[in-house]
């Protein structure tokens, strides 16, 4: 009796029946998967939710640029208030930068020029050589303090070989043998003194005989050369080149 489990009607059905049942199997994953990640992605429920969404950012957004302007405005009001700061520190620089060129103006550390006199001062050409025809450190220091006395606001001297010296405040003008020592720099004559000043003031302290007698007696009496250079109408005063430095010095 032949076996029907062994026929091939047999086999072939049984094949596709597990066929079936395997494509029904599939079917039922591949729908059971499908609906799983349908089910996971965003869907829009309804038009006004990505619309609220974006007003919603728009919203965030306005604010962070209000906060951010007004961060602007206050650095703006900081750098307006260090400028200030900035200006007023120069205003203030600028007035030590003003004070300092004054004080080394009157220290006669820049050189000056303008109106002022020349004054010249030499030996007498007699050829006496006696001390009263020459010319002395103490005629020049004379003649020095009556311009200061007098409004000269600068003073130089000149000797020959054109060495020059301004005189200031620490300035001495001394007498060796025959030659003149002034900040330190020997000269002899012919001397020239130019002063810084109102002319008309200054020429007439120096025309004044009381104030310069042993000057102008010697001139008289001995030949001693003096006199006021009136061919010039500017002098131009050179910066002090002498010793600053002061010691046992008491302001009053």
């Amino acid at each position: 009796m032949t076996n029907p489990f062994k026929s091939g009607k047999f086999r072939q059905v049984l094949i596709g029946n597990i066929a079936l049942l395997l494509a029904v199997i599939g079917l039922g994953v591949g729908t059971f998967l499908a609906w799983r990640y349908n089910d996971k992605l965003p869907r829009v429920i309804a038009p006004a939710v990505p619309y609220l969404s974006l007003e919603e950012m728009e919203t965030v957004l306005e604010a962070k640029q209000t906060d951010l302007k007004q961060q602007i405005s206050k650095i703006n009001d900081q750098v307006s208030v260090l400028d200030g700061q900035v200006r007023n520190r120069q205003s203030g620089m600028k007035g030590l930068v003003d004070e300092a060129d004054r004080l080394k103006t009157q220290a006669g550390l820049t050189e000056v020029s303008g109106a002022g006199v020349k004054v010249v001062l030499n030996d007498s050409d007699s050829g006496k050589n006696i001390s009263n025809a020459i010319a002395h450190a103490s005629d020049l220091r004379d003649l020095v303090n009556q311009l200061w006395a007098n409004g000269a606001q600068a003073i130089s001297i000149k000797g020959a070989g054109s060495l020059e010296e301004r005189i200031g405040p620490t300035t001495s003008i001394e007498c060796i043998v025959s030659t003149v020592l002034i900040n330190g720099t020997k000269m002899v004559p012919p001397f020239e003194i130019e002063a810084l000043g109102d002319p008309s003031k200054l020429k007439a302290a120096i025309q004044d005989k009381n104030a310069l007698k042993s000057i102008y007696d010697r001139t008289e009496k001995e030949g001693l050369e003096f006199a006021i250079d009136d061919s010039i109408g500017e002098v131009s005063i050179p910066s002090f080149t002498g010793n600053i430095i002061t010691e046992h010095v008491k302001v009053k």
